[in-house]
């Protein structure tokens, strides 16, 4: 496995264990606060949403960064192939942490669906098939997110 494929694995599992107990602090806050779970839900979704937004503005600066770090190169050789490195391992870094932000809030959201759904359902079987619904509705969201846009492989 390489040192990617690693990093993508722990913070898989990461976001996962974590996002349980974040969910479930969000929910006290919340009740402490007088705030209902469908407004922290859309809270979260609308986070997650935001988080979605980022990682295309960073690998616009890295582009940018790169555009000008290459022009400037004729100008000055070792310097700036330095300095061009450094912020591309930030940057790297940057998207890495967005990832797993995106990851968490996502995670996060569907716990909170799922806790909405076993308080106001008084049905097993509804919540069941309600939550087997949520489950397939964040399926159909992740194998859309890619419509659209140029994958090359």
């Amino acid at each position: 496995m390489s040192s990617a494929g690693a990093l993508t694995a722990v913070g898989s599992d990461l976001a996962f264990s974590v996002s349980f107990a974040i969910a479930q602090e969000l929910l006290n806050a919340a009740t402490e606060a007088h705030l209902s779970e469908e407004e922290l839900i859309s809270v979260v979704l609308a986070l997650s949403i935001i988080l979605s937004a980022i990682p295309p503005s960073i690998k616009g600066v890295r582009l940018e960064l790169e555009r000008r770090a290459s022009r400037d190169a004729k100008r000055q050789d070792e310097s700036l192939k330095k300095s061009e490195t450094s912020h591309s391992g930030l940057l790297e870094f940057l998207l890495l942490l967005v990832g797993m932000a995106q990851r968490i809030s996502v995670s996060v959201c569907v716990q909170l669906l799922a806790s909405n759904v076993r308080t106001r359902q008084p049905l097993r079987s509804v919540r069941i098939v309600t939550l087997l619904a949520v489950a397939i509705f964040f399926l159909f969201l992740d194998s859309t997110s890619s419509v659209g846009r140029n994958v090359s492989r």
